[in-house]
């Protein structure tokens, strides 16, 4: 999607209230951290009887005050749970208390068709729409899709029927999990009919064999950071929404190092010191500087590691309070027998069980990672999801809500949390680190919260006009859009040289009626006002104009302005529909 922005400045010279003082943009903020606990007995049955002093909660290994506590058990919360007393004969007793917005369900069903199969992916959806029947009326889904870009199939709803249409849409879209496994299948064939064109002339673990190996794991990798990225935008957009998220993240796996199990071929036919159903492995001892060695495979495969990458995707999601729930689509597969078609190498990888279970744990390693640092479950060998689907919705709805305040705010790090419970035998399950982001990577969140789910929030009490549409060169149609911003609201501080200055910057996104959403476009812009007109401006307003080239339809558009002086962000939805109008002669 493209987004062309016009920009006109201005300092309003009209149209104002009463003149205020001014004010230099002090700011107070607070800065909760909120982690959500699920505690178990030896069995795996939910504890609800805790209560605030029956936990510890550590950040980075110090201590800190628990603020906020809440005790949440199936539509029902409680800040301290109370002693139970018989009911009064006359009366019955008190309905359960019901749960507060902020505390409700937002689910999010996450299919990444870049990595799944389609028949792996079918299955799964099956089993979904049960699950999604039985799901409280006030839980919201939405539904979004990975297809080289993040589409939104349904906005956060519980209309179940909206939910039963979408599902049999996202069955029919086109998949890549497929593609994905037959690249693997030929690089690892390839590998093996170089070494058999080249083994007499260069040796048998010639320097040649690598480079397909080398390739196909850069080109993997660089498909695996494409994914994470999407992930990545989707679970900072949910930072606005309230209460508590779970992303249900369905796929067949992504490797956490690509090309392993290619190089742990390697490690195999050129003496890594594995056990190899290849007939003739080369000796380590005798391999020269120009053979490559099998010591040397798995070092290699660590150069295209991208747990690092998971890792931070992790923490993002839990500095936003999202929970993922990782599912393995492709479930427990039995070996591959061999097929009457293929060639002597197929023959020779299908005998081989170490590239196999590398290849497998490789996919689930991901998975197993994203779950357990942000307090989830990896869904992983089952061709019946159903009961760990039910096992999810029990985490759901059972946990212990604990907030408290670190003593730093937008220090762009990541720190380490630690739940302890003092009662003796209980198993403690909750997110292990989030990122404490900057100022300006929160307005980025809100910015996609606002786009993508139409969360708005106004401090600076920004206003918005949309003007006259116009048909420009091509397809697209001109929207202008103006801002007025109250100038006393904003951080603009005395300079040396006794003029006044400050900074906003702008952030635009837009998503169109079928679901795609464009880039976050910025735009940085100074405030200067001279001494002499600084009273005066402190009654104005500051007006903006820009312009939206957008595609003719339904568009949401999102319009953030951040304050960098008192760190204050606006956040703008509106939706429209663009039309073309006749162009005039």
């Amino acid at each position: 999607m493209r987004v062309r922005l016009a920009l006109l400045a201005g300092l309003a010279a009209c149209c104002v209230a009463e003149a205020a003082p001014p004010q230099f943009g002090e700011l107070i903020e607070v800065n909760v951290v909120n982690v959500d606990v699920l505690v178990t007995d030896r069995d795996g049955r939910p504890v609800n009887d805790l209560r605030r002093e029956d936990f510890e909660v550590l950040e980075d290994g110090k201590r800190v005050e628990v603020t906020n506590f809440q005790a949440l058990t199936a539509g029902a919360v409680a800040s301290a749970p109370l002693p139970s007393l018989p009911a009064p004969s006359s009366r019955p007793a008190d309905p359960a208390p019901q749960l507060p917005a902020e505390e409700r369900l937002h689910l999010i069903v996450y299919v990444d068709n870049f990595n799944l199969e389609p028949a792996h992916r079918s299955r799964v959806l099956e089993q979904l729409r049960g699950f999604l029947k039985d799901l409280s009326p006030e839980d919201r889904v939405m539904m979004v899709t990975n297809d080289l870009g993040l589409t939104v199939r349904l906005p956060f709803s519980g209309d179940r029927a909206a939910m039963e249409k979408v599902l049999t849409e996202i069955a029919t879209l086109p998949a890549q999990g497929q593609e994905s496994a037959n690249e693997r299948r030929q690089v690892l064939t390839r590998v093996l009919a170089i070494r058999e064109a080249v083994r007499r002339i260069e040796g048998p673990c010639s320097r040649t064999i690598v480079a397909p190996i080398e390739s196909y794991a850069e080109s993997t990798r660089q498909e695996v950071l494409r994914s994470i990225n999407a992930m990545t935008v989707l679970v900072n957009s949910l930072s606005g929404v309230p209460g508590r998220k779970a992303v249900l993240h369905v796929s067949d796996g992504l490797p956490v190092t690509p090309g392993e199990e290619a190089y742990q071929l390697m490690a195999e036919i050129c003496g890594g010191g594995t056990t190899s159903g290849v007939a003739d492995v080369a000796d380590p001892d005798l391999i020269g500087p120009d053979q490559y060695s099998g010591r040397e495979a798995m070092l290699d495969a660590q150069r295209y590691s991208t747990v690092d990458e998971f890792n931070k995707l992790a923490a993002h999601a839990n500095a936003n309070r999202v929970t993922l729930y990782t599912l393995q689509a492709s479930g427990l597969a039995a070996p591959a027998g061999a097929s009457a078609v293929w060639d002597q190498n197929e023959v020779m990888l299908a005998q081989l069980p170490n590239i196999h279970s590398v290849a497998a744990t490789n996919l689930q390693n991901s998975l197993t990672l994203l779950a357990s640092e942000t307090g989830g479950r990896a869904i992983l060998n089952a061709n019946d999801v159903t009961a760990d689907l039910h096992r999810m919705q029990k985490d759901l709805e059972s946990y212990y809500s604990i907030g408290y305040t670190p003593l730093h705010s937008g220090d762009g790090r990541e720190h380490r949390i630690e739940v302890r419970v003092k009662r003796p035998g209980l198993k403690v399950r909750h997110r292990k680190s989030y990122r404490d982001k900057p100022a300006i990577e929160r307005a980025v969140d809100k910015t996609l919260s606002a786009v993508y789910h139409g969360i708005e929030e106004n401090p600076l009490d920004v206003t918005l006009e949309m003007g006259a549409q116009r048909l420009t060169e091509g397809s697209l149609v001109s929207v202008p859009i103006k801002l007025r911003i109250p100038l006393f609201k904003l951080g603009i501080f005395p300079q040396p040289d006794q003029t006044f200055r400050g900074r906003l910057r702008l952030l635009v996104s837009t998503r169109d009626g079928k679901g795609g959403v464009s880039p976050i476009r910025q735009v940085q812009v100074p405030l200067q006002i001279p001494p002499e007109e600084v009273l005066y401006a402190m009654g104005k307003f500051y007006e903006y104009e820009l312009t939206l080239n957008l595609a003719p339809g339904e568009q949401h558009v999102a319009i953030a302005v951040w304050d960098e002086g008192t760190a204050t962000t606006s956040v703008l939805s509106r939706t429209l529909t663009v039309s073309a109008p006749l162009r005039t002669r």
